[in-house]
């Protein structure tokens, strides 16, 4: 996360090829003793280039689930897709409300970054309570690599099935009187 890329828009826009099987992890990296440097660092500069690759990866999501439906011969069901996080904001638990041919919705919650499969990325807890509740519904789309040439891997279901999980921040408060 701290490797800043300047690209925010994606390599190759083909569809084809681009879902890939879920990396295997054999083994999590051994959780180090984190080393704390004093450093000027600009969060605002970080910030805007993350929104700029999210919002990227989410409209070329929003593409591919149309070209998905498409191929599919669900021509009805591509106009019902529904850039959500676009639409009304985020906070919904997911960005894309998408459908399985079947009709079924999809709900889909993209993570983008310019490094592999493996590079770690931000979820928030409201998207890991959604995916909690919509059980099979819900969709990670980790789209990686997406600067150069963007591949895919699909998860379903709970993101704390799916993934291993840190947490980076808390919010404090005092505590009562005992």
């Amino acid at each position: 996360m701290d490797d800043l890329e300047a690209q925010t828009t994606p390599g190759e826009q083909k569809f084809l090829g681009v879902l890939v099987e879920p990396p295997k992890v054999e083994s999590l990296p051994v959780k180090r003793k984190r080393p704390r440097f004093a450093r000027k660092f600009d969060y605002a500069q970080r910030d805007e280039h993350n929104r700029k690759l999210g919002y990227s990866g989410e409209a070329w999501t929003v593409e591919f689930e149309t070209a998905r439906l498409t191929n599919a011969d669900r021509h009805d069901l591509v106009s019902k897709i529904d850039w959500i996080s676009d639409r009304l904001g985020d906070g919904a638990g997911y960005d894309i409300l998408s459908f399985e041919e079947d009709e079924q919705a999809r709900f889909i919650e993209v993570k983008t970054t310019n490094g592999g499969s493996m590079t770690p990325f931000i979820v928030t807890r409201n998207e890991v309570e959604f995916s909690e509740e919509s059980e099979d519904s819900f969709c990670l789309y980790r789209l990686f690599e997406f600067s150069s040439k963007p591949q895919l891997f699909i998860l379903r279901g709970s993101l704390q099935a799916n993934l291993e999980l840190e947490a980076l921040d808390y919010r404090a408060r005092l505590k009562a009187l005992a």
